[in-house]
């Protein structure tokens, strides 16, 4: 049986690894005065979908602020067109103070990282009443939040009241954001954990701090009920009923959980495992005295792409120390099938898993 491998030693040339392996240094604030802040507006272009929007911010002389811009990979998101008016536009709304917290994406792992401009903000603003904006491009004119999960993560945040969506131009006396703490496949600085650990409420970093792990059991996260993703395993049907009979594994499809719930199972479990997914992020959100108070995570991985280096930079910054298991087949993946509701479709070696996991269960 293959033995689980620290996860951040993972080497950027490894099979099922995509993106790159870096920790940079502490993010800056970004402040600007006279500044403004464009909303989200669709650009007449129907395909690639980073280009159908574009939206961003302005400083003074009308240039491009380039902290505020969206990447993933090297890949620019709803970025402002390269030509812009030679004079500062006019118009919009008049505010003294705005605090910028970033772009807000429905995708869960997207909603909780790619909101780290947020969580540099929150603990200088924790106590302020000052509204919080976002750009939420899926938002359509008029509408409200509605989405559960972005709700569900604003409260838990603490600002579900003070949250604002930039709908026209907002003229900023004068505007506060950070850079990001993390750039999707790229890096993640070395800020970021503080950052993290600090942006739950404080009422329900409390609630959670006085949890205590259900010695002995462990959790397998399973994503065998979901009906669309990035990755669909098949086999994990297998694993379950395998997993089922072994008495201290809880299987839990986090899906079903709200986020709260989900963040509890970090103080409530010695060990997480499962194959990598958005609900696993949620560790380097829960809060800790020491690190030993919170579950181990084992992460399984099978096929190209089916890890990127978003795990391994978290990990390098965090210093959990988390395990990774690759359970790949060598078969050509190109022999699979494939579903339209997953980007991917990979098989992997669930006899591995299924020992690896009694193993886990029987330490």
């Amino acid at each position: 049986m293959i033995k689980p491998s620290p996860l951040g030693s993972l080497s950027a040339d490894h099979p099922c690894l995509w993106g790159d392996i870096a920790l940079t240094p502490a993010a800056s604030l970004v402040i600007e005065r006279k500044a403004r802040l464009l909303p989200t507006r669709r650009t007449g272009r129907a395909d690639p979908w980073w280009t159908t929007r574009k939206q961003g911010g302005l400083d003074a002389e009308g240039r491009t602020i380039e902290a505020l811009n969206d990447l993933r990979g090297y890949r620019p998101i709803y970025q402002l067109p390269a030509e812009l008016p030679s004079q500062p536009l006019k118009g919009g709304k008049q505010r003294g103070l705005v605090l910028y917290g970033g772009t807000v994406f429905e995708h869960f792992g997207h909603l909780l990282l790619d909101l780290s401009r947020l969580y540099q903000l929150l603990p200088l603003f924790r106590k302020s009443r000052e509204p919080i904006w976002f750009h939420y491009p899926s938002l359509g004119e008029g509408e409200s939040i509605t989405h559960p999960l972005v709700n569900d993560w604003f409260e838990c945040l603490g600002i579900i009241k003070r949250v604002r969506v930039v709908r026209r131009t907002l003229q900023c006396e004068h505007l506060i954001s950070s850079e990001v703490l993390y750039r999707d496949r790229r890096f993640v600085s070395t800020d970021f954990p503080l950052a993290a650990r600090r942006a739950l409420a404080p009422k329900l970093r409390r609630k959670l701090l006085s949890l205590q792990a259900e010695s002995p059991r462990i959790a397998y996260l399973s994503r065998h009920q979901l009906s669309s993703g990035t990755t669909y395993f098949e086999g994990e049907q297998e694993v379950v009923e395998a997993l089922k009979k072994i008495s201290n594994i809880d299987i839990i499809c986090p899906e079903q959980l709200t986020i709260e719930s989900k963040l509890s199972l970090y103080r409530r479990y010695q060990l997480i495992a499962g194959f990598a997914q958005a609900a696993l992020l949620l560790k380097y959100f829960a809060p800790f005295r020491k690190q030993s108070e919170l579950a181990e995570q084992v992460l399984f991985v099978a096929g190209p792409q089916s890890l990127n280096s978003n795990w391994v930079n978290l990990d390098n910054a965090f210093g959990f120390g988390d395990k990774v298991v690759d359970c790949s087949l060598t078969q050509n993946l190109a022999e699979y099938p494939e579903s339209k509701a997953f980007q991917r479709h990979n098989r992997f070696n669930t006899g591995l898993v299924i020992d690896t996991m009694r193993e886990l269960a029987g330490r």
